[in-house]
């Protein structure tokens, strides 16, 4: 662990220049920003779903990218995904991830809050979610008070941890779970289609992440502006609206049969 902080913190230390011509949209299944260009106004830290490829997978993880480059500007984000094998074998672990993953996730966590101002945000799905909830409970508050926000989909510690991130703020939480969705009611077996349709939840996902950074520039300030808009990010969730704040609750997306839950509803 050590050798990866050390040389996450390396690549962070550098300015942030010259970043004019380097626009990355997420393309494909890996996504190494923060190692490749260093600090960025906005930084977000993905871990993956069960046998997703790449480090940031092939659904939830580049849509949510590029959703929230699209909310800021793609030369001010950087995306960093957690580079771990995700095998079912995983989630077995205590509290659902594998600790290589976790640690991976802490380095990568701690490097980013060495980058002045940035404001990093945090995501993760299903076994990735897991991650998330391990890595962020045992950081330091140094380094867990640099975390803007935080979104889970189909989180498969939800009814573990009670609907929220052991030592971390509910209000800056937010916990996606489909109706019927069993993960969320801590069984891995069956796992039905539901658990494979979490995609629908990135614009709601974007618009909170987005409320979060925003809060969080209010009392730390970008050193310049950013131009940002919300306005264009998709169809949210039922009883979202962009002008109001994501409740920050547990929430299933609406069927013939089912409505907005709250917390601990499931």
């Amino acid at each position: 662990m050590k050798i990866i902080l050390s040389t996450l913190l390396l690549l962070t230390s550098a300015s942030s220049v010259s970043l004019l011509g380097r626009q990355d949209w997420t393309v494909g299944w890996w996504s190494s920003e923060l190692q490749k260009y260093g600090c960025r106004p906005i930084i977000l830290v993905f871990a993956k779903a069960t046998y997703e490829p790449g480090n940031v997978g092939n659904t939830v993880g580049p849509t949510l990218s590029d959703s929230v480059k699209r909310a800021f500007g793609v030369t001010n984000v950087a995306t960093q995904g957690v580079d771990y094998y995700g095998s079912v074998g995983g989630n077995y672990y205590p509290g659902g991830a594998p600790p290589w993953a976790i640690y991976y996730m802490q380095a990568i966590l701690t490097s980013a809050a060495a980058c002045p101002h940035s404001k990093i945000i945090a995501s993760g799905y299903s076994q990735g979610a897991a991650v998330v909830h391990r890595a962020i409970e045992d950081l330091p508050d140094s380094v867990k008070g640099r975390i803007a926000g935080v979104v889970t989909f189909g989180d498969t510690q939800t009814m573990q941890d009670h609907g929220r991130i052991t030592g971390y703020p509910a209000n800056q939480t937010l916990i996606i779970c489909n109706v019927g969705d069993m993960v969320c009611v801590g069984t891995l077996v069956p796992i039905y289609p539901v658990h494979w349709d979490y995609v629908k939840w990135v614009p709601t996902a974007t618009l909170f992440l987005a409320q979060m950074v925003l809060a969080a520039n209010a009392v730390d300030p970008w050193p310049s502006p950013l131009a940002f808009n919300l306005t264009e990010l998709g169809e949210l969730g039922h009883g979202i609206e962009p002008t109001k704040p994501v409740p920050t609750r547990l929430v299933a997306w609406p069927s013939p049969t089912s409505s907005l839950l709250d917390r601990g509803e499931v």
